[in-house]
């Protein structure tokens, strides 16, 4: 079919990819948007159609533009460094803290490539017998048949990245299958990046999201990481591609050389380290006054009224909620959000916290209006306003969060 679209009709399209993926605009091949809606006009739909079936995310049109607009480059071993230093100092760093079992999650693994080589890499670092888990996910669920037969040809093996662990045994002339005791400690799950794990995957010592990111918008880059940064163990390992992001993830120190781009995240005993060190620097920069004597203030008739202290300042009972969720109290976390959101409507990280607190308790009907809350009162900020909060992030990251989780549950 020739001539032009209607413009309408592909902005609409693009919309939806970008909606569900969180891609920026320049990151979604035009070509492919428009190849998809020649060939559904060619099989004699309508524009008018198509733009009522784009009305709603979960349509198997929306999914075919998805996957159109999918890069899916993946390769064994690709960047050799991740999995050597992962071996060499990540692996014995998570040992020696007294885990009984390693955990990874390769985060958009395509066709699972990645997370093979990832199981293949810690089955190798740790002593024979040692439990090992590692899920890989992506949004699309063909690549994910595709990972689940294991079975790879010559494009899965490049000579730009070599074979460091035991990973896979010749099939054929061209093909490799993938040695069932790796294929034993692997599964896969269909998820977005965009919205929470869902709580039965657990928490994770390492995670790889590489060369995913690049094509996000930085919205949508921050709330990704923010995501991933919650189903991390404390010390667990966070490994991101080469120019994903240009600072250091919240709560995480960078470890090795710059351009790893592999965080740690800190521990509750790091982190209230840092916090007593920041309070004596604080205390040790002040001024030292001398006190100026002056006489006693005569006595005075016994008020009829006590002061009514005012309320802890909203980011101090945020801090509280997230020292209970740290310790295992979901319920006294729960509680002093509820509080926190009634005495500060607008306080768009207390919304945010409790409405994921709420998904991963499943109670999902609660999450849905705190999140059209948090979009709401976002909205009204510019989009670059930073919103003060145990971490200061931009209005957009929490309309972006707001929106990929709305957007998500309309998948579902």
């Amino acid at each position: 079919m020739s001539g032009e679209l209607d413009p309408r009709l592909l902005t609409r399209a693009r919309e939806v990819v970008a909606g569900i993926t969180g891609f920026r605009e320049d990151a979604i091949a035009a070509e492919a948007v428009d190849r998809v809606m020649r060939s559904e006009l060619a099989r004699g739909r309508t524009p008018a159609d198509l733009l009522g079936e784009l009305l709603y995310p979960s349509s198997s049109l929306a999914t075919v533009l998805v996957k159109a607009i999918l890069v899916g480059e993946t390769y064994f071993f690709r960047h050799p460094e991740h999995f050597r230093f992962l071996s060499h100092e990540a692996v014995p760093a998570v040992l020696q803290r007294g885990s009984l079992a390693l955990r990874g999650w390769s985060a958009g693994c395509a066709s699972g490539e990645e997370t093979y080589s990832l199981a293949a890499c810690l089955q190798a670092s740790v002593p024979h017998g040692f439990p090992v888990e590692v899920l890989g996910t992506d949004i699309h669920e063909a690549s994910l048949e595709a990972a689940r037969r294991a079975t790879y040809g010559t494009w899965s093996r490049r000579e730009s990245a070599p074979r460091l662990f035991p990973l896979y045994t010749e099939t054929g002339e061209r093909e490799v299958t993938i040695l069932p005791v790796v294929r034993r400690i692997t599964t896969f799950a269909q998820a977005n990046l965009l919205a929470p794990l869902p709580e039965r995957f657990g928490r994770f010592d390492f995670i790889l999201c590489r060369n995913v990111l690049t094509y996000f918008t930085p919205a949508a880059r921050d709330a990704v990481i923010s995501l991933l940064s919650r189903t991390l163990n404390p010390g667990g390992w966070l490994f991101l591609g080469a120019v994903e992001v240009d600072r250091v993830p919240a709560g995480m120190v960078r470890e090795g050389p710059p351009e790893l781009q592999a965080f740690r995240l800190l521990t509750p005993e790091e982190l209230n380290a840092r916090a007593a060190a920041a309070s004596r620097a604080a205390a040790a920069s002040r001024p030292s006054v001398t006190p100026v004597r002056r006489p006693p203030p005569p006595v005075a008739a016994p008020a009829r009224e006590v002061a009514v202290a005012p309320p802890p300042p909203p980011t101090r009972l945020h801090l509280n909620a997230l020292e209970r969720i740290e310790e295992g109290d979901e319920v006294g976390a729960s509680s002093v959000l509820e509080a926190l959101v009634r005495q500060a409507p607008d306080y768009l990280p207390g919304l945010l916290e409790l409405a994921l607190l709420r998904e991963r308790s499943g109670a999902r009907e609660g999450a849905v209006p705190l999140m059209r809350a948090l979009r709401t009162r976002a909205e009204r900020l510019p989009p670059d306003q930073l919103v003060d909060g145990p971490e200061a992030l931009p209005a957009r990251f929490y309309q972006a969060s707001a929106d990929a989780y709305l957007n998500q549950g309309a998948l579902e």
